[in-house]
């Protein structure tokens, strides 16, 4: 009885099947790799997509000014009223560039976000598209 307790312990000794402080070292430095690759990709993905959202912003509220104008509903009121709607997080601004007119040919929607601004209409610079923030 005793030889086979002895047996039963010299088996269990024999058969461990822990993890050694060197292969938790490697899966630890392997997740770190991981995370340091992964934090940037997911960092640029977010400012991308906040670029996309302002980018729509500024369509949409051309699309709008463009509405109203062709409808005859143009007024300085109803075209802000319509503005307003499109600013939702992380857009802080849709408004028209003071310094056009409110015609069909001549008007420029900014929209203005966290990440930069963008502009959109007939009477936007060709270089102003897209300006991202400082």
């Amino acid at each position: 009885m005793l030889e086979r307790i002895q047996n039963v312990l010299r088996e269990r000794k024999n058969d461990d099947k822990g993890f050694s402080l060197v292969e938790l070292a490697v899966v630890i430095v392997i997740i770190g790799i991981l995370v340091a690759i992964a934090v940037p990709i997911f960092a640029n993905m977010q400012t991308a997509a906040r670029k996309a959202d302002t980018q729509a912003a500024a369509a949409n509220g051309s699309s709008i000014v463009a509405s109203n104008i062709a409808t005859g509903a143009s007024t300085d009121t109803t075209v802000a009223a319509g503005l307003s709607a499109l600013v939702k997080d992380p857009i802080t601004a849709v408004a028209l560039d003071p310094t056009t007119a409110l015609k069909i040919d001549n008007y420029c929607v900014k929209a203005t976000s966290s990440a930069g601004t963008s502009s959109k209409g007939p009477g936007c610079a060709a270089n102003t598209e897209w300006v991202a923030a400082p």
